[in-house]
């Protein structure tokens, strides 16, 4: 996960693929939260809808995916900042607005990417097994 600032806007780059969220989303839903071991409620999601970011204590929706070497289809969330902050106020603003939700994100990056692999998996395994005669 990376976060930056350029110029009046800021970004959290996830290492989450979108790709992973579509599939997750269609096969797998349940690996795109956490959810309370005892109590069974989810704490936290992710989702994907194009255009529509979000940073929520339960949750954030990405809206884009990232450009580059090393984040070329991550899942971001791009806002702008408030008019008229200096350097360190905006990195207080972003630190304010992802600081609740960053452990989370994180545990989900290391889970997300292994419930896609294994979803995928399945999928071929079953194509793979399909006799068109």
């Amino acid at each position: 996960m990376k976060l930056t600032i350029t110029g009046d806007a800021y970004a959290l780059t996830s290492t989450i693929k979108v790709s992973d969220i579509a599939l997750l989303k269609k096969y797998n839903p349940a690996a795109l939260t956490i959810v309370d071991k005892e109590t069974k409620k989810t704490l936290f999601g992710v989702d994907y809808i194009e255009g529509k970011p979000s940073v929520a204590p339960f949750g954030v929706t990405f809206s884009g995916e990232g450009r580059g070497e090393g984040a070329e289809g991550c899942a971001t969330i791009t806002k702008m900042l408030p008019p008229h902050l200096n350097t360190d106020e905006a990195k207080k603003f972003v630190a304010e607005e992802f600081g609740g939700v960053i452990a989370y994100l994180e545990q989900l990056e290391k889970s997300v990417s292994e419930a896609a692999k294994a979803v995928a998996d399945k999928r071929k395994k079953l194509v793979d097994s399909i006799t068109v005669a």
